[in-house]
Parts: C-alpha cells; sequence; structure tokens
C-alpha cells in the first residue's frame, strides 16, 4: 500500500487521492490476525502542506466478532479514519510527531495496521440492547426467556430480608 508523491511534491496544496482494495489478512501480516474479516477498501487523499504531506483517509471493511455478552458470533461494516503527517527524510525535523519518509513513496501499510488495531473495540456487543446470558441456567435472554429468580441479596444483608413482607 503505497502511494508515489512524486508528482504531489512539486506544489504546495497539491492533491492527491488513493484507492486501495486488499484482504484484512494482508494487512495483519504473517502470524497476526485482525478483528477484520474479508475485502478491505482503503481509500483517501495526501495534502502537500508545504514542509508535510498530511494523508487522510477511511478504512472500511467487515468486522466479525464475538459478543460479550451473549457470546455469539456477529458481523457488522466498520469505517474507521485515519491520518498521519510525513516529513521528507532529508529535511530538518519541523514537526516531531511527522512521520518520515525517503524518496517519492509513502508506505501506508503500518499506519492503517495501527489504525485498525486502536480501533477495536473493548467490548463487542451485537447490539446496545443486548440481554446477554442468563447467570442461572445459562440460556440466551435475546432469544428466550426463563423462569429462573435472578435478584440476589447480598448475604451481609440477608438477615435483613427476612423482615421485608413476602410477595
Amino acid at each position: 500500500m503505497k502511494i508515489n508523491i512524486a508528482q504531489l511534491r512539486q506544489a504546495i496544496g497539491a492533491r492527491q487521492s488513493f484507492n486501495f482494495s486488499t484482504q484484512a489478512g494482508h494487512i495483519a501480516g504473517e502470524g497476526n490476525e485482525l478483528w477484520l474479516r474479508g475485502p478491505v477498501e482503503i481509500t483517501g487523499e495526501a495534502v502537500n502542506n508545504g514542509s508535510l504531506i498530511a494523508v487522510s483517509g477511511l478504512i472500511k471493511g467487515t468486522a466479525a466478532m464475538n459478543c460479550n455478552r451473549c457470546l455469539t458470533d456477529f458481523t457488522r461494516e466498520v469505517a474507521i479514519p485515519f491520518g498521519e503527517n510525513f516529513r521528507d527524510q532529508s529535511t530538518a525535523v519541523a514537526d516531531p510527531d511527522a512521520l518520515s519518509y525517503h524518496g517519492d513513496e509513502i508506505d501506508l501499510a503500518e499506519i492503517v495496521r495501527e489504525a485498525l488495531i486502536v480501533a477495536e473495540p473493548l467490548k463487542a456487543l451485537c447490539s446496545e440492547d443486548c440481554r446477554g446470558l442468563c447467570p442461572i441456567c445459562g440460556i440466551n435472554r435475546n432469544d428466550a426467556t426463563c423462569a429462573c429468580e435472578t435478584v440476589s441479596i447480598d448475604p451481609r444483608l440477608a438477615a435483613l430480608a427476612k423482615l421485608l413482607p413476602k410477595k
């Protein structure tokens, strides 16, 4: 995933669009696995800002995850934005946060991989209103209901529960 910036470097304010299609496995690299599956499309634009080349874009793909509440597998279409500034390796450091490039190409593979790692959800849910599993019988509460009593009383307060009237 390299973009040729030879023409872009000629004029300040110049813009260049890019579009890549690849498989999620190619982005992850050998021996690694991403939470995206199947084809991944990367689109964006590079802009010459004078001393820096600003690259921004969007990663689109299908996420394959496992719900943290009900443990079902699900897929969801995702769009993940990314952006980074690049400076020529031979110039003085104008922006310490900018990545460097050498020659007329910028390789986006590592930036895309990092954006996907950072965007992976910590707690994947099949839906916002997922009811999860019953802690007593284990039934998926999204699919069926159970008659389990899920009200639990703190054992330290169990003596007080005897004072409450029975329903």
